[in-house]
């Protein structure tokens, strides 16, 4: 039976009936076992259901199907089929598919996706090579293979694909037949490499060239000649860039092209070092002024050259190096280069090493000590870090080398021969280290004085953190040359914790960090006294008005807490007992019952003030704004291992106070959050009114548009009672005067901003507080289990309560932040073995849809401020659904969205819609989401079109705002100055291949905005959708397949186009008109595609 009559047999039942995508993409798959006898019928079933996926999984697999596909023809053509030859040779219509098929998807997001391409790709060349008569030809004569060079050479250079196709043919037929058509291509690829996005793909590229060229450059000479025309074509290119580039250009090849340049060819060093040594001495002349360039040149290039030569293994020993290769004086030009990068480059020299006990000579010691005297107030984060990185690795070098140098001594010590490695005794190089070391530590804490730089103090608390890293405290018989806690006294201790008190929380973590790896033997400050001092200090500025000072706050606490001694420095603050030390390690226990008793004195404290908060909010944002308190408890509680509680009844009682006080503060500070205009609202409130009045005065009292009620500050009077009518009357003169008592009992002026600000930043910490409670402590499965701390009905009352604040908040700090911690809860609850838990966020999610469906002018979901926090809230309970999953939730959202989005424009659809429009822009931006949401993004933009052309401000708006996040979606993010950078631009027909809804649809708008324009005269009306028409058109650009028969033609694009390009009547208007309304850019772009 022939295999044709099998699977007719086989599948019979199956020829009348609707096969799925699915099964006739796997049914494919089993035909390619078969043999040749279906294999062209099965690649046009292949073709066919490529323009019908649209799925990413189904795409993947489709792409691997066509790539089998290509091996099963090349295994056939090898078995001499000569029925086939025809068929599959380059000039077919079957080759010029799959080339239309490489050509389209080598740009795909997936890099899966992306890598069948090639394979298919370089399997094309192999099926055409295979079909040629002529096997033993020059490949590179081939008509078919000389034109395909061509099509690629001429494409942009921004086409990730072209790199991956040039190197496939580079193999294939060799870099001479290349190098014939595109002499400077060397040149061309290195010019592409100053952007990131394409640096991988070029690197490749001219990896795979210049090792082609050399093989095939050795195999036609027998003397080393050849090396000379190598040099001329790929290394001279390469230190123009080195000496002449723009600055991401040098950093770039230097990163990516140069290592695998001397890795290819080692002795091209010397080459390069002479060269670059002629460069510099003819640019610095017989005086050697080495201070007078700001660029890099030739110096920074020789240093690029020489610190990737040491770093790849390439100069075996440092000391020769520079004695062959460059001076002493030179390095020391290097290190204090005016050009950052030569600085780095220069010290990358002398840390990095292929070896890590590689000895450090005097010498290098003498240099690194001499850079980081004037190197460590870079004012660049980069540099900065690169610095600190570098010596890192010195210092992991010293160590290393250090315990070959211990065990050497030992060696000496019994007589066995001395290793070469050193040329010293061992002892006075494991002397030399302690010297140095000690220096480093000495010139560091110089520099940490009162006053200095932020960047000095990052630099300086870094590299200190990296050697008490590097250098801890030995164990048993390990020996370690170096110690950090020898070098601390009592005053750079206080150094240490004066540190904390600044500004910036980069210097605030890095000390931190530091004094917890500082043994408790070093620290000199477990006096109760002055403990109980640098308490009193922390619960000062845990209430300060100043925002960073609870930061301050909450780094002292923790580290407090860390101290034996902190127990009886306590007992002055606490009202409660002092609590009572659980068993087990004793360290831990330490912790967990300091921890519980700083949180039950900060809870004590915050109770007292959300008290008086509940009566005058304006006493307590002049006074004692309660957000620092909070944040203290979240950082105490972070530090804490809080799975592994010993003391777990009272925990339970702390947390559930804790929460209750944390909706206590966000009922006082939610109505100024949640009111319409937060930004300039203060409340007129008195210490004898109470909470429940405070809303009141907030409903009556709505911000005035006049300077002096936003700009002013507000100064209340005393009363006994409440008077509204009283207060109506108030309202025009607001600049009345009164005091508000501060801390001190002086006078505090309060304005709109203070209040503002005591108020989010209170509603921020409560949030972050409720999602860490989430996050980190363990749930009760009911409520008298022993086990957990937070029972199912306190997790129900979290989620409700960020559902109102995301809901109903105005300010976008609050509910931004509000959504941080709603992230925290909703990832919990998709994990939580709860099965109620499970099924929280799904329940959220279909309720706040019916209140959108529902929602009106009326309704208490914010329409304005692109619908405030129900984006944030939405996307919260989307992202977190797991992806290994269905995700079903999100296909429901989208279908339910994109409905509300395509509504008509009345009364009642008008809010839903705006809604609908802006949610989708939230999903569409978000990463998180990545590839899941991209088969929606044709019917989003159908929605921001047709929303375009609605009378409704608000869903013009909207549309446009969402039409925005989609072309960035689908060209990707912007990388040029320029509207319509190449770089972000695609194919058409690979656009109209990833979205071919968007095909009639795009052909059937150009036609409504076509017949816009006046028959008779020519005008232009201004179409609402020809904008947006014009801006994705505008983005593509010709395919090296345009002109093949394709389902997906621009053809009958170009009678509308030239509609406008063609001046219409006897006046000419036509052009004109169009090239005013739009970017002249844009339109030559348009006309460039579809007419040249």
């Amino acid at each position: 039976m022939s295999s044709h009559k099998w699977l007719w047999n086989c599948c019979r039942s199956l020829c009348g009936a609707d096969v799925s995508q699915t099964a006739l993409l796997f049914l494919c798959q089993g035909t390619l076992t078969i043999g040749e006898a279906l294999l062209l019928d099965t690649v046009h079933v292949l073709f066919t259901l490529n323009s019908q996926i649209k799925e990413s999984t189904l795409e993947m697999f489709l792409s691997r199907i066509l790539a089998s596909w290509t091996n099963s023809a090349i295994q056939a053509l090898e078995s001499s089929s000569l029925s086939l030859k025809d068929s599959l040779n380059g000039n077919s219509s079957i080759v010029r598919r799959l080339l239309e098929y490489v050509y389209t998807h080598w740009e795909h997001p997936l890099d899966a996706l992306r890598h069948q391409t090639k394979i298919i790709f370089r399997n094309i060349l192999q099926m055409h090579q295979l079909t040629r008569e002529e096997s033993g030809s020059d490949l590179a004569a081939d008509r078919f293979i000389f034109e395909l060079t061509e099509s690629l050479l001429q494409l942009e250079w921004h086409s990730k694909g072209k790199y991956t196709c040039l190197g496939c043919l580079v193999d294939y037929v060799g870099i001479e037949h290349i190098l014939t058509l595109a002499k400077t291509i060397p040149s061309q690829i290195l010019e592409v490499m100053g952007d990131q996005s394409l640096v991988p793909y070029a690197s490749d590229l001219l990896e795979t060239m210049f090792k082609n060229h050399k093989s095939r450059l050795k195999s036609q000479t027998v003397d080393s000649t050849w090396i000379d025309k190598w040099h001329e074509t790929w290394v001279s290119p390469l230190l123009f860039i080195l000496c002449e580039g723009n600055l991401d250009q040098k950093s770039y090849v230097i990163d990516y092209y140069l290592p695998k340049l001397l890795n290819c060819n080692p002795e091209s060093l010397s080459y390069m070092v002479k060269i670059l040594q002629t460069s510099a001495d003819a640019k610095t002349g017989k005086k050697m002024n080495f201070w007078s360039f700001a660029s890099r040149g030739a110096l920074g290039a020789l240093m690029a050259c020489l610190r990737t030569a040491r770093a790849h293994g390439h100069l075996q020993s440092a000391t020769d190096a520079w004695r062959d290769l460059v001076s002493s004086a030179r390095i020391k030009q290097g290190l204090i280069h005016q050009h950052c990068q030569v600085r780095i480059d220069t010290l990358g020299l002398l840390c990095e090493s292929n070896r890590s006990t590689e000895i450090i000579s005097a010498e290098e010691m003498q240099w690194i000590q001499f850079f980081i005297t004037y190197n460590l107030n870079s004012q660049s984060p980069g540099v900065r870090q690169q610095i600190c990185s570098l010596l890192k690795k010195l210092f992991c070098r010293i160590q290393e080398s250090s315990q070959v140098l211990y065990k050497l001594e030992q060696n000496l010590s019994k007589h066995e021969p001395e290793d070469e490695l050193t040329r010293q005794h061992p002892s006075v190089s494991l002397q030399q280290y302690k010297n140095f070391m000690s220096s480093i530590c000495n010139s560091l804490f110089e520099a940490l004085f009162p006053g200095s730089s932020y960047p000095t103090r990052f630099s300086a608390l870094t590299i200190l953190g990296s050697i008490a890293d590097i250098f801890p405290v030995p164990e048993g018989q390990v020996q370690t040359v170096y110690q950090l806690s020898h070098d601390i006294d009592v005053h750079r201790f206080q150094t240490l914790i004066e540190c904390l008190t600044g500004t910036f929380e980069e210097v605030k973590i890095l000390a931190f960090d530091l004094l917890m790896k500082l043994p408790k033997t070093v620290v000199q400050f477990q006096d109760s006294e002055k403990l109980q001092g640098l308490f009193q200090a922390a619960l000062e500025l845990s209430t300060s008005t100043k925002p960073y000072d609870c930061v301050t706050a909450s780094y002292l606490l923790n580290f407090l807490i860390w101290q034996n001694a902190l127990p009886s420095s306590l007992s002055v603050y606490l009202k409660t007992q002092r609590v009572a030390r659980g068993d087990g390690d004793k360290s831990a226990a330490v912790v967990e019952s300091n921890t519980l008793m700083v949180i039950k004195c900060l809870l004590e404290n915050l109770e007292e003030e959300v008290s008086q908060a509940e009566n005058s909010l304006l006493q307590a944002a002049a006074s004692f704004p309660m957000y620092g308190r909070v944040h203290c408890i979240t950082g105490a509680l972070r530090k804490l291992a809080l799975n592994s509680l010993q003391l777990a009844s009272e925990w339970r009682a702390v947390v559930g106070k804790l929460l209750l006080l944390s909706y206590r503060l966000s009922a006082v500070v939610s109505p100024v959050i949640q009111s319409s205009s937060p930004e300039g609202l203060i409340p007129m409130d008195t210490d004898a009114e109470s909470a429940s009045r405070l809303q009141t005065i907030l409903n009556e009292i709505q911000p005035r548009d006049t300077n002096d009620y936003f700009n002013q500050a507000k100064i209340l009077k005393d009363c006994d009672s409440f008077d509204l009518e009283a207060l109506h009357a108030s309202v025009p003169n607001i600049d009345t005067s009164a005091e508000v008592k501060g801390k001190e009992g002086k006078t505090c002026d309060v304005t709109a901003q203070m209040v503002l600000v005591c108020c989010w930043r209170s509603m921020k910490e409560v949030a972050l507080l409720l999602g860490s409670l989430c996050q980190l402590l363990p749930m009760r499965s009911v409520p008298e289990s022993p086990d957990g701390l937070l029972t199912v009905e306190q997790v129900k009352e979290i989620g409700d309560y960020f559902k109102q604040q995301l809901l109903q908040s105005r300010h976008r700090g609050a509910f931004e932040l509000a959504y941080t911690g709603f992230v925290k809860l909703t990832e919990i609850l998709n994990r939580c073995p709860n099965v109620s838990l499970q099924k929280l966020p799904e329940q959220w999610l279909w309720n706040v849809l019916e209140e959108i469906k529902c929602s009106d002018a009326s309704s208490k979901l914010c329409a304005t401020r692109r619908s405030a926090g129900i984006p944030f809230y939405i996307q919260a309970l989307l992202a977190s659904e797991p992806k290994k999953g269905k995700m079903d939730l999100l296909k429901i959202t989208m279908k339910e969205l994109i409905s509300l989005a395509g509504l008509t424009d009345d009364s009642k659809s008008t809010v839903p819609k705006v809604h609908a429009l802006n949610i989708l822009r939230a999903l569409f931006r978000d990463t998180r989401l990545g590839e899941i949401i991209i088969p929606y993004v044709a019917d989003g933009a159908k929605a921001a079109i047709l929303g375009f052309t609605s009378p409704v401000w608000a869903v013009r708006n909207s549309s446009t705002l969402l039409f925005s996040t989609l072309i960035t979606r689908i060209f990707g993010v912007k990388k040029g100055k320029d509207e319509l950078s190449k770089k972000n631009r695609m194919t058409g027909s690979e656009f109209f291949s990833r979205f071919p809804e968007l095909y009639p649809f795009l052909l059937k708008q150009l036609e409504t905005v076509a017949n816009t324009v006046d028959s008779d005269t020519g005008e232009l009306n201004r179409h609402p959708s020809m904008f947006l028409l014009l801006l994705v058109l505008g983005r593509l650009y010709p395919s090296p397949m345009d002109g093949t028969c394709s389902a997906l033609s621009m053809a009958p694009f170009i009678p509308f186009i030239m509609r406008y390009c063609v001046p219409h009547g006897g006046n000419g208007s036509g052009q004109g008109g169009f090239m005013g309304l739009f970017n002249p850019f844009l339109v030559s772009e348009i006309i460039d595609f579809f007419f040249l």
